[in-house]
């Protein structure tokens, strides 16, 4: 994923601001800070080893990527769900992913093979291991593996700022609203597709996979909010 430039600081090349970058991600993947939460500058320095600075770059580096965003005079917040945009980056996926098959199907050799089935059976063991965020990362990969093979380095550049968006801003809903049984059969099915070379076959597999996966979570996420409106309700009406 792409990540902030190192910076200069006394003629020296510094590493903080990325090592703040790098520990930011992983607390936002991990769920250790929750959407709508104020981020407070101090807390993250200390727990990352770093001073302010380092981390005050890394969340401008994650506000361009809106993950977080600056609230004047109070700092900075993770953002809340959206499930207009958790839509459109699925649908973006879908015509990317897809688009680029007939690249893959052409380029495809039995090491290409080879790498996508291993990627497989590393999501199918965190299936059955209950590993819910290894999971996450292990779909990503198998994902990221079979677009690779088209050798499309424009589309796999956007796939990561997709990815990082997906990932960073919507683990924590990702989890708690994933289809890990159907999505493993689903992979079943693209890997099986991918490995006799059928292309309409591997293309239906990516489209209805991927579209399956946004209707699911994005209706859970709908749901969601309504609940979370209708809470806070309730609790402003007490």
């Amino acid at each position: 994923m792409s990540t902030p430039k190192k910076i200069e600081k006394n003629g020296k090349r510094s590493d903080l601001a990325h090592q703040a970058y790098m520990g930011i991600r992983q607390m936002l993947l991990y769920n250790e800070i929750l959407p709508g939460q104020k981020i407070k500058y101090q807390d993250l320095a200390d727990r990352l080893g770093v001073s302010i600075t380092p981390v005050i770059h890394a969340l401008k580096w994650l506000e361009f990527k809106h993950v977080v965003r600056y609230e004047h005079n109070k700092g900075y917040y993770v953002n809340e769900a959206d499930p207009q945009e958790i839509m459109e980056i699925y649908e973006t996926r879908i015509v990317l992913e897809v688009a680029i098959l007939s690249k893959t199907i052409a380029n495809l050799d039995d090491t290409g093979i080879q790498r996508l089935k291993k990627t497989h059976e590393a999501f199918e063991e965190k299936v059955k291991e209950g590993d819910y965020y290894g999971r996450l990362i292990s779909d990503m990969k198998f994902h990221f593996t079979l677009a690779s093979l088209s050798q499309c380095k424009i589309q796999l550049r956007i796939l990561e700022e997709l990815f990082d968006l997906l990932f960073l801003r919507y683990s924590h809903n990702l989890v708690i609203t994933s289809i890990s049984e159907t999505s493993l059969q689903e992979h079943e099915e693209i890997f099986d597709s991918l490995a006799k070379r059928d292309l309409a076959r591997l293309q239906q597999a990516v489209s209805s996979h991927l579209e399956n996966v946004k209707s699911h979570i994005v209706d859970n996420l709908d749901r969601m909010v309504i609940k979370n409106k209708e809470d806070l309700f309730d609790f402003n009406s007490i």
